[in-house]
């Protein structure tokens, strides 16, 4: 239907001017009916254009019986007190018609955008669940060749289970703060992070004399990104409260996640007892994995000592670098192992 006014004023003229004629030729018939035919003609006009057409359709019909169809014929003046009475009961009902249909057409218009906007969520729905299963597939597969790694490594099935369960752990966070902007799967960094560092304070520090502290920009990370910064983290943090503060010592691990120059840099610094020897501690499995993850990234990781401290033994400094972005990892890449 024509949403310009004219075009539609035009159409409500031509109608009814076509039903002036069919009635001027039925009028043998409905010589005693002056307004019957042009009913029809009001609520298919309201029906289809806005309110304003649907008046303008009562105004013309009204005129074009009063002139045509009632005595005094050619004349706007009617005689009779009942045709008078007639003619203003029909306007009255005309422009109820007018407005009830142009409510109707208007609540259908409605109901029609609600229905598409639902069919829209739901089509979303379904593609978000979509991608969920899938990564979550992808996810636990990785899971497996960390496992499987870890078994050929690791001299005892506990380390294989607490690294398992860290590393499940960062997954549930992602899933939970997991949210749909324009049609991708994206994780807050902040939220994400803060509540790492929040959780590993409570669970892993407990009583020790370790504080761990966090400064994150509020950075939108794709789901896959976020899974691999998380794990990334997680290592970092972990690895630094097993090793750079032994025999209760005291310290401090600091978190910071930076936005700088089109890169997002994720950095963890500890003022703990540094890097003791050439040789990896621990089983070297969670470097790898970092290393790895690293790669998928498209970035490089970085361990060097405290710069403020100059010393080695003074502390450590890990880096992560890789282009800030929101587009998802591709799934076929291999898993971390």
């Amino acid at each position: 239907m024509p949403h310009a006014a004219w075009a539609q004023y035009g159409i409500t003229l031509l109608l009814v001017g076509l039903t002036a004629l069919v009635r001027y030729a039925l009028d043998p018939l409905l010589f005693k009916y002056p307004f019957l035919v042009f009913l029809p003609t009001i609520l298919v006009i309201s029906l289809l254009f806005d309110r304003g057409a649907g008046y303008l359709a009562v105004v013309l019909s009204g005129l074009c019986s009063a002139w045509f169809f009632m005595k005094p014929e050619w004349a706007l003046w009617i005689a009779e007190p009942g045709d008078r009475l007639a003619f203003l009961i029909y306007m009255a009902l005309g422009f109820g018609i007018a407005g009830g249909a142009n409510a109707l057409r208007r609540t259908n218009e409605q109901l029609r955008l609600s229905w598409d906007q639902l069919s829209a969520v739901n089509a979303e729905k379904d593609l978000m669940l979509h991608e969920i299963h899938h990564r979550i597939r992808n996810d636990l597969q990785q899971i497996c060749a960390q496992l499987t790694l870890a078994a050929h490594r690791s001299g005892t099935g506990q380390d294989i289970v607490n690294g398992t369960i860290e590393r499940i752990g960062v997954l549930s966070r992602v899933y939970v703060r997991l949210r749909r902007v324009e049609g991708v799967n994206i994780v807050g960094s902040r939220d994400f992070l803060e509540s790492l560092v929040e959780d590993i304070q409570l669970g892993v520090v407990g009583v020790r004399p370790v504080a761990v502290s966090a400064e994150v920009d509020d950075v939108d990370l794709d789901m896959g990104v976020a899974v691999a910064v998380g794990t990334i983290a997680n290592e970092l943090i972990t690895n630094a409260l097993k090793y750079a503060f032994p025999d209760g010592r005291s310290g401090r691990i600091d978190l910071t996640f930076r936005k700088e120059e089109g890169e997002c840099v994720l950095r963890v610094c500890d003022d703990g007892v540094g890097i003791l020897s050439d040789r990896p501690q621990g089983t070297g499995l969670g470097g790898r994995i970092m290393r790895q993850l690293a790669l998928q990234l498209r970035g490089n990781l970085d361990i060097e000592p405290r710069p403020e401290h100059g010393l080695p033994e003074h502390g450590l400094k890990v880096t992560l670098r890789f282009p800030c972005c929101r587009e998802a990892l591709p799934d076929d890449r291999p898993a971390a192992a």
